[in-house]
């Protein structure tokens, strides 16, 4: 009998929740800040879809800054309303549904943390 089991570490949550992202390190050096939707997020990593043009300037192994918007909203966040921390690009992928867009997989450098925005 086969049996399934989840290799992943982290719980994944999803999410479409919207996204911006720059190269680590180029913060306010001429670089540009793309914008994505996550699909979904975990401790670990997140998973985000951005389109076709914004890919061409991404790699594999790229280190990302992502600050990810959570809508006030639906929570109590009158002090933070959003998450951030740097990724490294491990997966870079075309959505064969989405001709336009590409999945793009990150995994945290560091934990993620609310700042202000």
């Amino acid at each position: 009998m086969d049996t399934w089991f989840e290799k992943r570490r982290h719980h994944r949550l999803t999410a479409a929740l919207q996204l911006y992202y720059e190269r680590a390190g180029a913060e306010g050096k001429n670089s540009q800040v793309q914008r994505g939707f996550t699909e979904n997020i975990s401790m670990g990593g997140l998973y985000f879809i951005c389109r076709e043009p914004q890919v061409k300037q991404l790699g594999v192994d790229d280190v990302l800054t992502v600050n990810i918007k959570i809508p006030r909203h639906n929570y109590d966040l009158s002090w933070a309303n959003t998450l951030q921390a740097r990724g490294q690009v491990v997966r870079i992928e075309p959505l064969p549904n989405r001709p336009d867009a590409y999945g793009i997989a990150l995994k945290f450098l560091e934990d993620l943390r609310f700042v202000n925005s």
